[in-house]
């Protein structure tokens, strides 16, 4: 039953932020009070911030690999190798309570985003891919999601790596 529901909420969800963030960014830049409310948020709240989006990107990757069964390609990996440290990152940080995950999670997230981008633009049909896919029974070229005509699994992955951008450019703003 789980397989059946992953990719539909998945999906939804992940269009659902993409709105919240679209409506959230015309506030932030057209609204003074909301942008210096939003910095102080983010500058007290950070590490629980990024604890939470690279936990559920941590949770939605194991998703639809271990449950739904789509097995990971390279390309996958890579994206993977940069996100699922940022999680104990800032869950030791939040331990600690040292306000430190920022500074890890800022050069991880844009290394990640750019290989997310580039599958991205792969899985829209401009370029081709750089790695042989090593994935058994997958290939990295394969587009297993595709909803709302743009959500694949690398969007929701490039969606993951800009907010973690932004959230960490507004701490570094508000600092």
């Amino acid at each position: 039953m789980i397989t059946e529901l992953a990719t539909p909420v998945i999906t939804s969800t992940t269009l659902a932020s993409h709105v919240v963030f679209v409506i959230f960014l015309f506030f932030y830049f057209t609204q003074t009070s909301f942008k210096e409310g939003t910095n102080q948020f983010v500058k007290k709240y950070i590490d629980e911030i990024i604890f939470l989006i690279s936990f559920v990107a941590l949770a939605g990757s194991l998703i639809y690999s271990n449950i739904v069964g789509f097995p990971p390609c390279d390309l996958c990996w890579i994206q993977r190798i940069f996100m699922y440290p940022q999680t104990f990152i800032a869950a030791v940080s939040l331990w600690r309570k040292e306000k430190l995950a920022v500074y890890y999670a800022l050069p991880l997230s844009i290394l990640g985003g750019l290989v997310a981008f580039f599958q991205s633009l792969t899985d829209w049909g401009v370029g081709g891919s750089l790695l042989p896919c090593t994935a058994e029974g997958g290939a990295c070229s394969r587009v297993y999601v595709m909803e709302y005509g743009y959500i694949t699994i690398p969007v929701m992955a490039l969606t993951t790596f800009a907010y973690l951008l932004f959230v960490s450019w507004i701490y570094k703003k508000a600092k």
